[in-house]
């Protein structure tokens, strides 16, 4: 990501990616996406640090155990954290009620396709 982008525009630039978001039958995905897109921008909040301890199934580049961190750019009540990583460049799902002890399960990618986890 250029240093001149902000997590936030980068997160609105890639809102129309719609890489590995699954699709149940009978679902029309365009409007499936535009409802995904929605209440991600409907949860968005200014960015803020938050860290995260991968756990299992974990990520290619991590290991279980490990800690995450990255920019909060949506937050659901939930417990769903949109969390992007600058220098992955890259978004991921870190789960969790308590801020201070989330989870990051293994998704990672386009915010769609970590929303929709």
């Amino acid at each position: 990501m250029p240093a001149n982008i902000s997590p936030l525009e980068n997160l609105e630039t890639r809102l129309s990616d719609h890489a590995g978001v699954y699709v149940n039958a009978g679902v029309d995905a365009a409007t499936y996406y535009a409802a995904l897109a929605a209440d991600i921008r409907q949860n968005m909040h200014e960015p803020f640090l938050v860290h995260a301890t991968v756990m299992a199934p974990g990520f290619p580049d991590s290991n279980i155990g490990d800690r995450l961190t990255g920019f909060c750019v949506a937050h659901s009540k939930g417990g769903y954290w949109l969390v992007y990583q600058p220098g992955q460049d890259t978004f991921y799902c870190f789960w969790g009620a308590d801020q201070s002890n989330l989870g990051a399960r293994g998704v990672s990618g386009g915010p769609l396709y970590c929303w929709s986890a």
